[in-house]
Protein backbone atom coordinates (compact mmCIF):
# COMPACT_ATOMS: atom_id res chain seq x y z
CA UNK A 1 0.00 0.00 0.00
CA UNK A 2 3.03 2.51 1.25
CA UNK A 3 4.81 1.68 -1.44
CA UNK A 4 2.96 2.83 -4.29
CA UNK A 5 3.16 6.43 -5.38
CA UNK A 6 -0.25 7.02 -5.56
CA UNK A 7 -0.79 6.85 -1.82
CA UNK A 8 1.60 9.28 -1.16
CA UNK A 9 0.18 11.41 -3.88
CA UNK A 10 -3.53 10.69 -2.62
CA UNK A 11 -1.61 11.24 1.11
CA UNK A 12 -0.53 14.85 -0.41
CA UNK A 13 -3.72 15.52 -1.21
CA UNK A 14 -5.56 14.96 1.66
CA UNK A 15 -2.81 16.89 3.61
CA UNK A 16 -3.52 20.13 1.14
CA UNK A 17 -7.10 19.87 1.21
CA UNK A 18 -7.13 19.23 5.27
CA UNK A 19 -5.24 22.92 5.73
CA UNK A 20 -7.95 24.14 2.93
CA UNK A 21 -10.21 23.13 5.69
CA UNK A 22 -8.80 25.11 8.62
CA UNK A 23 -7.08 27.70 6.64
CA UNK A 24 -9.57 28.65 4.02
CA UNK A 25 -8.95 30.37 0.65
CA UNK A 26 -11.18 33.41 0.63
CA UNK A 27 -13.50 35.09 2.55
CA UNK A 28 -17.06 33.36 1.69
CA UNK A 29 -15.74 29.31 2.30
CA UNK A 30 -18.75 27.64 3.19
CA UNK A 31 -18.99 25.92 -0.05
CA UNK A 32 -15.35 25.59 -0.31
CA UNK A 33 -15.06 24.07 3.35
CA UNK A 34 -17.82 21.64 2.34
CA UNK A 35 -16.44 20.54 -0.69
CA UNK A 36 -12.94 20.43 0.13
CA UNK A 37 -13.71 18.60 3.71
CA UNK A 38 -15.02 15.83 1.31
CA UNK A 39 -12.24 16.05 -1.28
CA UNK A 40 -9.94 15.20 1.78
CA UNK A 41 -12.30 12.20 3.00
CA UNK A 42 -11.65 11.00 -0.69
CA UNK A 43 -8.32 10.93 -0.71
CA UNK A 44 -8.32 9.10 2.49
CA UNK A 45 -10.92 6.81 1.75
CA UNK A 46 -8.85 5.86 -1.59
CA UNK A 47 -5.59 5.43 -0.14
CA UNK A 48 -7.01 2.15 1.71
CA UNK A 49 -9.08 1.15 -1.75
CA UNK A 50 -5.77 -0.25 -2.97
CA UNK A 51 -6.79 -3.60 -3.94
CA UNK A 52 -10.07 -2.19 -6.19
CA UNK A 53 -7.82 -0.31 -8.40
CA UNK A 54 -10.87 0.01 -10.81
CA UNK A 55 -12.78 1.97 -7.92
CA UNK A 56 -9.87 4.16 -7.07
CA UNK A 57 -10.04 5.32 -10.10
CA UNK A 58 -13.28 6.07 -10.44
CA UNK A 59 -13.40 8.00 -7.04
CA UNK A 60 -10.24 9.76 -8.22
CA UNK A 61 -12.24 11.51 -11.05
CA UNK A 62 -14.70 12.82 -8.80
CA UNK A 63 -12.17 14.35 -6.64
CA UNK A 64 -10.65 15.64 -9.22
CA UNK A 65 -14.26 16.93 -10.33
CA UNK A 66 -14.88 18.60 -7.04
CA UNK A 67 -11.18 20.17 -6.88
CA UNK A 68 -12.09 22.26 -10.15
CA UNK A 69 -15.40 22.92 -8.76
CA UNK A 70 -13.57 24.63 -5.98
CA UNK A 71 -12.40 27.69 -7.97
CA UNK A 72 -15.48 27.29 -10.62
CA UNK A 73 -17.31 28.19 -7.27
CA UNK A 74 -15.03 31.15 -5.94
CA UNK A 75 -15.44 33.05 -9.55
CA UNK A 76 -19.34 32.30 -8.83
CA UNK A 77 -19.46 33.59 -5.47
CA UNK A 78 -17.17 36.50 -5.64
CA UNK A 79 -17.26 37.53 -9.30
CA UNK A 80 -20.66 39.46 -8.75
CA UNK A 81 -19.46 41.56 -5.07
CA UNK A 82 -16.48 43.35 -7.04
CA UNK A 83 -14.47 44.25 -9.89
CA UNK A 84 -11.56 41.83 -11.16
CA UNK A 85 -9.25 43.51 -9.11
CA UNK A 86 -11.06 42.99 -5.93
CA UNK A 87 -11.71 39.64 -6.80
CA UNK A 88 -7.44 38.22 -5.95
CA UNK A 89 -7.24 40.98 -3.32
CA UNK A 90 -9.11 38.83 -0.78
CA UNK A 91 -7.02 35.34 -1.63
CA UNK A 92 -4.99 34.37 1.03
CA UNK A 93 -1.85 31.41 -0.06
CA UNK A 94 -4.45 28.78 0.46
CA UNK A 95 -5.80 29.30 -3.11
CA UNK A 96 -3.02 27.38 -4.87
CA UNK A 97 -3.72 24.26 -2.76
CA UNK A 98 -6.41 22.90 -4.83
CA UNK A 99 -4.53 23.91 -8.23
CA UNK A 100 -1.54 21.60 -6.45
CA UNK A 101 -4.03 18.87 -5.40
CA UNK A 102 -5.68 18.72 -8.89
CA UNK A 103 -1.85 17.89 -9.80
CA UNK A 104 -1.41 15.32 -7.83
CA UNK A 105 -4.71 13.59 -8.37
CA UNK A 106 -4.26 13.50 -11.73
CA UNK A 107 -0.69 11.59 -11.12
CA UNK A 108 -2.14 9.01 -8.74
CA UNK A 109 -4.59 8.50 -10.94
CA UNK A 110 -2.02 8.11 -13.80
CA UNK A 111 -0.28 5.82 -11.84
CA UNK A 112 -3.11 3.98 -11.07
CA UNK A 113 -3.49 3.18 -14.50
CA UNK A 114 -0.54 2.09 -14.58
CA UNK A 115 -0.91 -0.70 -11.66
CA UNK A 116 -4.15 -1.58 -13.56
CA UNK A 117 -2.03 -2.42 -16.70
CA UNK A 118 0.50 -4.19 -15.25
CA UNK A 119 -1.83 -6.08 -13.36
CA UNK A 120 -3.73 -6.63 -16.39
CA UNK A 121 -0.55 -7.65 -18.66
CA UNK A 122 0.02 -9.96 -16.03
CA UNK A 123 -3.52 -12.30 -16.17
CA UNK A 124 -2.43 -12.39 -19.69
CA UNK A 125 0.23 -14.72 -18.88
CA UNK A 126 -0.79 -16.89 -17.03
Amino acid sequence: MIQRIQTIYLFFVFCLMALVVYLPPFSSSWTVWGDSGIVAALALITIFLYKKRSLQIKISYVMLFLLILVYVLYFLFEWPKGTFADLFRNIRFTFVFPFIAIIFVYLAILGMKKDEKLIRSLDRIR
